[in-house]
C-alpha cells in the first residue's frame, strides 16, 4: 500500500510520529518509498519531547526517534504549512497550502496520512443532560486541568467520579472521551477513572474519593511568555508539580489559583 510510493503525513502529534516511523521501516525494505511530513505549526518541541527526562520512556524514545528522522533528512519536513487544497494531476495528488512565504505546492504524492486530531462523537448522548467543556468537548470539570493552551507540564491533578459526573443522574464520561479533543490521554488515567466511578456506583464513596493518579511528566514545559523549558531546567519549571491536594498543574499554577487568579498561564508556545 505504501511501499515504493510517496506519502505525505500531516500532523504534529504522536499519531503522526508513529506513522513516520512505520514509513521509515517500509522504506528500509521497499526501494523508492519516500515520505514528507507537514505541520501547521513551526515549533515541534512537544512532539520531540523531553527525551531521557520523559518519565514515560517509550514516549521519550518516540520523540527522539522522530527527531532523528527529521534531522537526518530521511523525511522531508515542511513546517508552517496550512493545507488549503488537494488536487489530482495525472492520477497522483498535489497538496497546496499557505505558508509564511505564500502558496506552496507539494507533490506529486500517492498517499496521505492525516493525523491532525480527533473530536468525540456526541450523537449517542445527545438527549442526555451533559456538562461539557465548550472547546475541548470533554467533561467540563477536566477542561482547565488538561487544556494544552493552559499548561504543558504533562501532569494532571487526580480526578475521579465527582469530576466525571454530569447533571444526568448516573451518567459519567470516562476514558479518552472524557478528554474530548485534548491529545494527552493515557490509559493509566482511564484505569483510575473507571475504578473511581465503579466504586461510586457500588456505594463505596470513600474508595471512590481516594483517587491515586500520578502521571509521568513529559520533560517539557512551556512557561509564560512562550519560553519552552527542557533539559535540566525542566525540574524547576513552574516550581515543579503541584501538591496532590492542590488545584493546579504545577506549584505556580496552584499558588495563582489560591490567590484568586486564573492560573499561572504556562501554556503551549504559539
Amino acid at each position: 500500500l505504501y511501499g515504493g510510493r510517496a506519502t505525505l503525513v500531516a500532523g504534529s502529534g504522536h499519531s503522526a510520529a508513529n506513522a513516520l516511523l512505520d514509513l521509515a521501516r517500509v522504506a528500509d525494505d521497499e526501494p523508492g518509498t519516500t515520505f514528507i511530513w507537514t505541520t501547521r505549526g513551526t515549533d515541534l518541541v512537544r512532539i520531540y519531547g523531553g527525551g531521557d527526562l520523559d518519565a514515560l520512556p517509550a514516549r521519550g524514545e518516540l520523540g527522539s526517534d522522530v527527531r532523528d528522522l527529521a534531522e537526518s533528512g530521511r523525511v522531508q519536513l515542511v513546517t508552517g504549512f496550512a493545507t488549503t487544497a488537494i488536487r489530482e494531476e495525472d492520477g497522483r495528488l498535489i497538496v497546496e497550502g499557505d505558508t509564511a512565504d505564500g502558496l506552496r505546492r507539494i507533490g506529486p504524492i500517492d498517499r496521505i496520512v492525516a493525523a491532525t486530531g480527533q473530536r468525540p462523537d456526541l450523537s449517542l448522548t445527545r438527549e442526555l443532560r451533559l456538562d461539557l467543556d465548550p472547546w475541548l468537548e470533554g467533561v467540563r470539570a477536566l477542561g482547565p486541568l488538561i487544556d494544552p493552551n493552559e499548561h504543558s507540564c504533562g501532569d494532571v491533578p487526580p480526578h475521579g467520579h465527582r469530576e466525571l459526573s454530569h447533571p444526568e443522574p448516573g451518567v459519567y464520561t470516562v476514558g479518552i472521551k472524557s478528554y474530548g479533543r485534548a491529545p494527552t490521554f493515557l490509559l493509566l488515567t482511564g484505569y483510575e477513572q473507571v475504578r473511581s466511578v465503579a466504586a461510586a456506583l457500588a456505594g463505596d464513596v470513600a474508595s471512590a474519593d481516594a483517587v491515586q493518579l500520578v502521571l509521568p511528566e513529559t520533560g517539557v514545559c512551556t512557561v509564560p511568555g512562550g519560553v519552552t523549558v527542557t533539559g535540566k531546567a525542566f525540574a524547576g519549571c513552574c516550581g515543579g508539580p503541584a501538591p496532590q491536594a492542590a488545584d493546579g498543574c504545577c506549584v505556580a499554577d496552584a499558588e495563582a489559583k489560591a490567590a484568586g487568579r486564573g492560573g499561572c498561564g504556562c501554556g503551549v508556545a504559539a
